[in-house]
């Protein structure tokens, strides 16, 4: 009988570093991944990756790991100082918890992307009492295809315009953004021709006018896609166009654009029921705005802030509206209804979109988290043995 041998080889240091042997846009792909200081911390590895950082044409710049202001500012310089800069910056993304040492680092950080042809440009800023104005130079660039601010100022002159600066601007999200003027935001979206995405939310307008500004003109979003809109200085006439819309409201406010092309509604409450407008009104009245969406497929209805302790504040007999709305009889395929506490209105609601939602293929019902157990299985009995148009359709409790 043939004994077998074992052989070992035992593996030499090139061997073991099968990673260094990628080549160095392979390599280069991998560092764009990981954020700038990390990267940059890999030339400390060999002399075959000393040169590689300086390459990344994604830079992703965050203080929370550094011990103070001015830390994170040497380490600002000694990246961009070092950094090949005969090379393009693609995407640039600045995270600060610490304030800037001066505006003046601020704005030379941002001039340095800026003049490299940066697309993709995020900035969220710490908070402060004071928000660090955005220079002159960011609101002029026409590189840029992605835009992403938080917790900053935009200052326009009173009689500067905002020409269509930002002609390649595709995505546009707005957080907690400062603007002297409300016509200025005007200003700014009339300036994005070609803009498929916006977010606004918590936007802050400093001089308040005492009648709505007649010499700008209201923004034309005809590529408008895709909306997040949690304020109330974005209107609903610009976005009509929208595919997609998610929108928190914080009041009893209208709604009466109509959205043609309308096909996913997301619709978060965020009130609770010391105003006037409370669960009742809140159902009869999204019974009357679904014939705005003629096209819609999908609708999502949340309420947040909604207290432990519900009361059935349903005064006064329901009653179904006399039309059915176009997107029930033709469109809706799925319907979510969250944060869901079993009032007598929210119930008549979810038996009024099974009842006329003839191509229904899912019902979701998402139960508050203080509801009882037995609640909830009382609510899924009640739903599951009540009819509805739509022989496809499933009701899911959950």
């Amino acid at each position: 009988m043939s004994r077998r041998r074992l052989r070992l080889r035992i593996c030499s240091w090139r061997d073991r570093d099968r990673v260094s042997c990628l080549p160095d846009p392979l390599l280069e792909k991998i560092l764009s991944y990981l954020p700038t200081k990390d990267a940059f911390a890999t030339s400390i590895l060999s002399k075959r990756w000393k040169p590689l950082w300086r390459s990344q044409l994604i830079l992703g710049l965050d203080d929370k790991t550094f011990p103070d202001a001015l830390a994170f500012r040497q380490f600002l310089y000694s990246v961009m100082a070092m950094r090949d800069n005969t090379l393009p910056i693609l995407s640039f993304h600045l995270n600060c918890c610490y304030r800037f040492y001066s505006d003046k680092d601020f704005y030379n950080l941002l001039y340095a992307a800026i003049t490299r042809g940066v697309q993709n440009l995020s900035i969220d800023l710490p908070h402060c009492s004071i928000m660090t104005t955005l220079p002159t130079f960011l609101l002029t660039t026409n590189t840029l295809s992605v835009l992403k601010l938080k917790r900053v100022k935009v200052t326009l002159e009173p009689c500067q315009y905002f020409p269509s600066n930002y002609q390649h601007l595709k995505v546009l999200h707005l957080e907690s953004v400062g603007f002297t003027y409300y016509q200025d935001i005007m200003k700014l979206l009339s300036g994005c021709p070609i803009l498929e995405e916006l977010e606004a939310k918590d936007l802050i307008v400093y001089t308040l006018c005492k009648e709505f500004p007649t010499d700008t003109d209201v923004p034309s979003l005809s590529n408008l896609v895709r909306a997040n809109i949690s304020d109330v200085h974005i209107q609903f006439d610009w976005i009509h166009n929208i595919h997609h819309l998610r929108t928190q409201l914080r009041g009893p406010f209208g709604f009466d654009t109509m959205f043609h092309n309308l096909i996913h509604l997301e619709l978060i409450f965020d009130f609770n029921y010391r105003y006037l407008f409370r669960s009742q009104h809140k159902c009869r009245w999204l019974t009357k705005i679904l014939k705005n969406f003629p096209k819609l497929q999908t609708l999502i209805i949340d309420e947040i802030n909604k207290f432990d302790t519900v009361h059935n504040y349903c005064d006064g007999k329901w009653e179904d509206p006399t039309i059915i709305p176009e997107c029930l009889l033709s469109h809706l395929t799925t319907c979510s209804l969250r944060n869901y506490s079993h009032l007598s209105c929210e119930f008549q609601f979810a038996k009024y979109i099974m009842k006329n939602s003839r191509v229904l293929s899912t019902m979701t019902i998402q139960c508050a988290k203080f509801l009882e157990t037995n609640t909830k299985l009382q609510m899924s009995r009640e739903l599951s043995l009540y009819p509805r148009i739509s022989g496809a359709c499933k009701i899911l409790c959950i």
